[in-house]
């Protein structure tokens, strides 16, 4: 893979973390800086494991502490009536990740997107593979209450 593909990966990757395309970039900068600083290899896996460290070393610095309760009330609903179009549903899509967790947005990006599975993202994550199920879940189940379901399938698959 070369180098511009690895970096669009992380971007993508640390987009998913923070849900915001400043944060994201200088997530990558400070974690592609730590890959070359360090002489580790240029591949996706180590690449992935130092924007989630940094992603990790950032949240423990600020000390953010962030409670969802478990059941979202369904918030956008209302926003779809009369909304078909492909702009506004991506918009909704967005609105709805801005929900989740950066745990549950990342366990949706690396199996949505990245095509893992539980178990492999319980490997690059170093979490067990029950609550690597339990994030896709919930997050599932958040961004599904956004749309009603036949813009849900259409949205998800």
């Amino acid at each position: 893979m070369d180098t511009r593909t690895l970096l669009q990966n992380g971007f993508r990757y640390a987009l998913s973390l923070t849900h915001d395309k400043a944060q994201a970039e200088d997530l990558l900068q400070e974690a592609w800086a730590r890959v070359l600083k360090s002489g580790g290899p240029r591949h996706k896996g180590y690449l992935y494991a130092a924007i989630r460290n940094a992603f990790l070393d950032e949240r423990r610095r600020d000390k953010v502490v962030s409670i969802v309760p478990t059941d979202v009330p369904d918030l956008y609903a209302s926003a779809l009536v009369g909304a078909e179009t492909h702009a506004a549903r991506r918009q909704l899509l967005a609105q709805a990740l801005a929900v989740l967790r950066p745990e549950e947005r990342e366990a949706l990006y690396l199996n949505a997107v990245e095509g893992h599975t539980a178990a492999e993202i319980g490997e690059l994550t170093n979490t067990p593979r029950n609550t690597v199920l339990s994030l896709l879940h919930r997050a599932r189940q958040k961004v599904l209450a956004a749309f009603d379901a036949e813009t849900a399938k259409e949205v998800l698959l």
